[in-house]
């Protein structure tokens, strides 16, 4: 193996040189700003020769002006790598092998000294209760389908050598290995490898081999992708996402919508459809939202035979409550169109929604008449469940106003961006508004938002994030006020997810003498 050799400033070479000094041995040095990184490290050496004078020549203790530079300058040489050595002469041509390892059909001639690395093998060579102690052919049972010939003969060459070449697509296989093997290190690299692939292409395996592994920074980093991508990424194949996956990135905070809340149950009921009808989605199908919705809807309503039932009320189909359950349908309501959407598809029972309207009212008559809608304070876990909802993305620098559909309890709301910069604005009845007539003409109210901004890579995965805090906001009729900015490094598209309250989310006239809630909690 190399090491590194010292290549500071040549140093004097002595006065004199003994005569009897044939072959002086080369000095080390250290080479001036020369790193090595570990994948160099076994594979350079560096060699600083200084050659033998003649016995009566006199020196001087500097270099003569005289000599060109490159004859006075280290010089780094690559020599052949015992690492390399290692690996070929004993691995890959199994040269003195002192045990077979046999499993999936093959063979592997090894070495019980490089394979007691691994717990596993060495507690079974030095383990008297083993009867493979004193065998030279071991046979190993593989009940994981995970694990392949290819990831084996990966996990077996790691003992003989410090790096490995691993493909992402192999990464999840050889995670089984090392894990059968107690590999710590090779688990590393794994977990690394992962880390760095994550996209629309390999998230549910990864996610799933990290959660069977034990490897929690991928399961995370594999949720936190889905929930910045979910509503974004078309190459993410729904029917993929099993049941209970899907159920919790849908009911994670960290869940960014893009549009509202409507977009979101309509992404819900394109999982359901393409989960029931696997076989009619492929890699290289593509539908666009349209026809998806027009198929999927004729689809739904051959479900339904019963007229008098929706789809959730059926047997074979509650077990898919868990997933409508975590969309808030109290904001879906604040639109027409979007309510009539929901009696239409007939998926979600009409008891879940009628309770909404109570609730709704609630809120709107605090708005409008209660004297603490100025002065109300929230919960940030309580506001992170409840909040509406809603997102956009970016694409560029250019300024751009928005709305979000939805009555609002007669709050207005216009988010602009312009500059770098994002501002809220309380639009009130002198400015144009599709809700014109039912506008809050109050001087005075007070909101409470969160806004997240994240820049993504190609692949999906974060680049750069922002997130204000809980933040209170009081706005006078018509007032705008900064909330957030964009950093100059940070480039476009980005995802903005914007968080509102302009209410409680609970009232104490909501409740009986005995505390229990008049309206049914959905």
């Amino acid at each position: 193996m190399g090491s590194y050799l010292s290549t500071s400033k040549p140093e004097p070479v002595a006065e004199s040189c003994s005569s009897h000094t044939k072959n002086p041995k080369p000095k080390k040095r250290k080479l001036n700003d020369f790193r090595l990184d570990e994948t160099e490290f076994s594979d350079s050496i560096s060699i600083v020769q200084e050659y033998p004078v003649e016995p009566g020549l006199k020196t001087t203790c500097k270099p003569s002006k005289s000599l060109k530079p490159e004859l006075v300058t280290p010089c780094r040489k690559k020599m052949k790598s015992t690492s390399n050595y290692i690996y070929k002469t004993l691995f890959v041509h199994g040269e003195n092998s002192d045990i077979k390892v046999r499993a999936l059909n093959k063979d592997w001639p090894l070495h019980k000294l490089y394979l007691c690395q691994s717990p596993y093998f060495d507690s079974m060579f030095k383990g008297s209760k083993w009867k493979e102690s004193n065998q030279t052919v071991i046979e190993i049972a593989i009940p994981d389908q995970n694990i392949t010939v290819n990831a084996l003969n990966i996990a077996f060459g790691s003992f003989y050598r410090e790096e490995i070449e691993l493909t992402p697509i192999e990464a999840t296989n050889v995670l089984a290995c090392a894990s059968l093997f107690s590999l710590d290190g090779l688990i590393t690299q794994c977990e690394a490898v992962m880390l760095e692939n994550i996209s629309a292409h390999t998230i549910v395996d990864y996610y799933d081999a990290a959660n069977l592994y034990g490897v929690s920074k991928v399961s995370q980093r594999c949720l936190k992708w889905l929930c910045q991508n979910l509503m974004i990424n078309e190459e993410i194949k729904l029917n993929s996402i099993n049941l209970a996956l899907f159920e919790k990135v849908i009911s994670m905070n960290e869940l960014i919508i893009i549009q509202v809340e409507t977009d979101l149950y309509s992404l819900c009921k394109k999982w359901l459809y393409f989960n029931l009808v696997d076989s009619m989605y492929t890699q290289d199908t593509k539908i666009d939202s349209k026809s998806w919705q027009k198929i999927a809807n004729e689809f739904f309503k051959n479900l339904l035979i019963n007229k008098n039932k929706c789809l959730l009320e059926y047997d074979e189909f509650k077990k898919f409550i868990c997933i409508f359950k975590k969309i808030r349908f109290q904001h879906i309501m604040t639109d027409l169109p979007s309510l009539r959407l929901l009696y239409s598809d007939r998926i979600v029972p009409v008891d879940w929604i009628e309770p909404l309207y109570a609730k709704n009212w609630f809120n709107l008559l605090f708005i409008d008449q209660d004297r603490l809608s100025g002065e109300f304070d929230l919960d940030l876990d309580e506001f992170e469940s409840e909040a509406l909802r809603f997102g956009r993305m970016l694409h560029d620098e250019q300024p751009a106003t928005w709305r979000w559909v939805g009555f609002n309890y007669g709050v207005d709301l216009l988010v602009t961006h312009a500059a770098r910069t994002l501002t809220l604005k309380r639009n009130t009845i002198n400015m144009h508004s599709p809700y014109k007539g039912l506008l809050s003409n109050k001087t005075l109210l007070r909101i409470y938002y969160v806004i997240k901004l994240v820049e993504l890579d190609p692949k999906g995965n974060e680049l750069w994030s922002k997130t204000t805090e809980l933040t209170c906001l009081d706005l006078n009729r018509s007032e705008e006020k900064y909330v957030i900015s964009v950093e100059t490094k940070v480039k476009y598209p980005i995802l903005l997810n914007l968080f509102v309250s302009v209410h409680p989310f609970s009232h104490n006239y909501m409740y009986n003498n005995n505390n229990e809630s008049i309206v049914e909690q959905i």
